[in-house]
């Protein structure tokens, strides 16, 4: 699918790039959704762009990079996206800037959250004229972006801290869920270390320097910055609870350890006291004696009784 926000600023779905004539072809911005080759050969031959930062990712795959030139600057970043409820996986985007428009490629998933709220900020974009605004637009929602999915996983973390403190039993899947959160935080946290390094390349660049987006960029990495504190939280919660369901289930197993020693004991004792006395040898007054088998059963149980009352009045249970 394809975007536009026209110069008057009108904005506009198309399905193919045979749809873009006559004032179509004049936008400050377009967004392709599940870019496809034929498209990206559309851009090249009518606006005549570079696209060698798409070759360098399918080439070599580096996570994040910018390649300025002299009508062009292009970068490229990785978005973390929820491909489901708790799994997060990430997606390349690219960005090429002309002195005139805004070329912007993402990946296949229209109902991604950054997809979403990427098309929501057109309506932002209508209010602003320039090259400029649309910069500011661009640099302020990807800081925007970072702050809503991080949020989505702090939300997360705290419902399943709460839930783990709440509950008396675990369910199985606790520490898998725990090791999906710490996934997607990483996956957070690389993305934004790699687009922070990407803002502040385009900052010290000839184009950051003609742009007036200055104090922008400053916000927005200063933003960054506090998202990066965020996600480091995040870490640092899921190991203190990871830790927590550690130590849980090593109480646990504990209990149960000396659950089974107790019954051991309680169970070898008796069975020492039958063994004697099925033992069968000659002088052993005890078996002719009228009270011999009541004294043993009694001896038995009692055998039996006592060292899990020991374990009880000692608190070892």
């Amino acid at each position: 699918m394809i975007e536009l926000l026209l110069k008057n600023r009108e904005t506009v779905k198309l399905q193919h790039t045979d749809e873009i004539k006559g004032h179509l072809l004049r936008f400050d911005v377009i967004k392709f959704i599940d870019y496809s080759h034929q498209e990206v050969e559309w851009a090249q031959q009518t606006f005549g762009l570079d696209f060698s930062i798409m070759q360098r990712y399918e080439d070599i795959e580096i996570s994040s990079h910018l390649i300025e030139q002299e009508n062009q600057i292009s970068m490229h970043i990785s978005i973390p996206y929820g491909i489901q409820e708790e799994n997060l996986s990430e997606t390349p985007i690219f960005f090429i800037l002309t002195s005139s428009a805004l070329f912007f490629f993402s990946g296949p998933n229209e109902n991604s959250l950054f997809n979403k709220s990427y098309s929501k900020g057109f309506q932002k974009l209508q209010k602003s004229n320039g090259v400029e605004a649309i910069l500011k637009y661009q640099v302020e929602f990807i800081s925007d972006y970072f702050a809503d999915i991080t949020e989505t996983e702090v939300h997360k973390i705290k419902v399943l801290a709460n839930k783990v403190l709440l509950e008396k039993k675990f369910k199985d899947d606790i520490m898998d869920r725990i090791t999906k959160y710490s996934f997607n935080n990483l996956l957070i946290k690389e993305a934004l270390i790699e687009s922070t390094r990407v803002i502040s390349l385009f900052k010290k660049s000839a184009w950051g320097s003609k742009l007036e987006v200055w104090e922008t960029i400053e916000s927005d990495l200063k933003d960054l910055s506090v998202v990066s504190d965020y996600i480091q939280f995040n870490f640092e919660r899921l190991d203190d609870l990871q830790d927590y369901v550690a130590n849980r289930v090593d109480l646990e197993q504990n209990y149960i350890f000396k659950m089974l020693t107790v019954v051991t004991v309680c169970i070898s004792l008796p069975t020492l006291v039958a063994g004697v006395y099925g033992m069968n040898f000659v002088h052993m007054p005890e078996l002719k004696a009228t009270w011999g088998y009541p004294l043993t059963l009694i001896s038995m149980v009692l055998l039996g009784i006592v060292p899990f009352m020991i374990a009880k009045w000692k608190k070892w249970l």
